[in-house]
């Protein structure tokens, strides 16, 4: 399920609409029945925000992602990738997968999937929600380096050059 749309307007309702609701309800002394039908909420779902305002808790409405990471433990996460990234040439989708699960078994979380402790790697969903949250990540697969190439930067190779061009720019006095 990489993009779900949503097929009913179950959820959307603005928390506004409810406190309002709640206000009439509290302060007008309005019918709980009679305000949920007027402004088109289901009474139940207003019914369960009433019950949370006269229990004092906080009040949500709608429907929240279940994330497994916190806020800060996904921008640890992410910042480890990009600092990966910049250092040598990224990371593969699997080892960025099995990154993110040695990272919440590490970070000791509790909601950890059974999927990912038989496969050892987070599940594509989860990967393709955590770069959509964090859109500075650009993981992609890395290019075949062809046989040439791999060959030219032997140390062989490369190091007399290397050691060459050093020499020459100590021993040059005007560089």
């Amino acid at each position: 399920m990489m993009t779900y749309k949503h097929k009913t307007e179950r959820g959307t309702t603005s928390k506004k609409l409810f406190q309002g609701a709640a206000d009439a309800i509290i302060n007008d002394g309005c019918k709980l029945k009679t305000v949920a039908h007027e402004l088109e909420i289901c009474h139940t779902t207003l019914q369960r925000f009433m019950k949370k305002i006269k229990e004092e808790q906080t009040s949500t409405v709608g429907y929240r992602p279940r994330l497994i990471f916190n806020a800060e433990q996904e921008e640890i996460l992410a910042s480890y990738i990009l600092t990966c990234a910049s250092i040598y040439f990224g990371l593969l989708l699997e080892e960025v997968t099995k990154l993110a699960y040695e990272c919440a078994v590490r970070f000791d979380v509790q909601r950890i999937p059974a999927s990912w402790h038989k496969n050892g790697m987070v599940g594509k969903d989860w990967f393709t929600s955590f770069t959509k949250r964090n859109l500075s990540l650009s993981i992609r697969t890395s290019q075949a380096t062809t046989a040439s190439r791999a060959t030219s930067f032997k140390g062989c190779h490369t190091l007399p050059t290397f050691e060459s061009d050093c020499l020459k720019r100590l021993s040059d006095p005007g560089i």
